[in-house]
């Protein structure tokens, strides 16, 4: 899908759901189809379809998760539509809804959404013939990808899609706040700008002490309350740090 084409579609509660049943249901086919190449040694085509499998989970999950969000805010569209366009998110979406149910598992998991991520900007070496840079050497997909990685990938694609198949099929939908709906729209350099400075957090703590711990409607707020305004939380003093909210 060409960033063009990303911007001529509506999104609504009706394509969300038949989007997530979809991607749902081409994924439980890829995993099986990897199966079978696995159990008949085509490794690196094994190795593929698993990953591809984990990308239709994520993209699912991102659709189950904009179900909540005001998606008539073109900005939280044009996010969404994004985030179906965007790899790493797609493939870290997909482990979501195991981490959530599984928080011990999380270094297991995320090491390797991190190695699938790392191939994957290395231009598919599960399908494509390649050579490196310098030119001396060949890769091929039938060497580079072990019946090891093979097996591995094949397995966490059928754990994340079992627990992301219950998770987006028969879960409820999280209704998302305005603040949080600003904060998923905010550039990842912008989070950083905002929460890595200790004025944030003390106004943060502060609203804490107050009964109010949501961390994104925090930010959101002391970015239009003092950052905005190129002002500090703690020139105005500790004092009434819930009462602003």
């Amino acid at each position: 899908m060409s960033s063009k084409k990303s911007s001529s579609y509506s999104l609504t509660s009706t394509l969300l759901k038949g989007f997530r049943k979809s991607t749902i249901e081409n994924a439980r086919e890829l995993q099986y189809e990897a199966v079978l190449l696995l159990a008949n040694n085509h490794y690196s085509r094994a190795y593929f379809l698993a990953a591809t499998c984990i990308e239709e989970v994520g993209k699912a999950v991102q659709a189950f998760d904009a179900l909540g969000r005001n998606v008539r805010d073109p900005e939280v569209s044009t996010r969404v539509r994004l985030n179906f366009q965007d790899y790493p998110k797609k493939v870290a979406a997909a482990a979501f809804p195991w981490l959530l149910n599984d928080p011990d598992c999380r270094d297991e998991v995320t090491a390797f959404i991190d190695s699938l991520i790392e191939l994957k900007n290395a231009s598919e070496p599960a399908l494509f013939v390649g050579i490196e840079p310098q030119g001396m050497k060949l890769h091929m997909p039938s060497a580079d990808i072990t019946r090891e990685s093979a097996q591995q990938c094949v397995q966490m694609a059928r754990s994340i899609f079992a627990h992301a198949s219950i998770h987006v099929l028969d879960g409820h939908h999280k209704v998302r706040t305005k603040a949080e709906d600003d904060f998923f729209v905010m550039k990842p350099s912008s989070v950083l700008t905002v929460s890595s400075g200790t004025d944030f957090w003390q106004y943060y703590i502060a609203c804490m002490k107050s009964g109010d711990s949501a961390f994104e409607a925090a930010l959101m707020d002391y970015t239009q309350k003092y950052l905005a305004k190129n002002e500090k939380y703690k020139s105005q003093g500790v004092q009434g740090a819930g009462d602003s909210l």
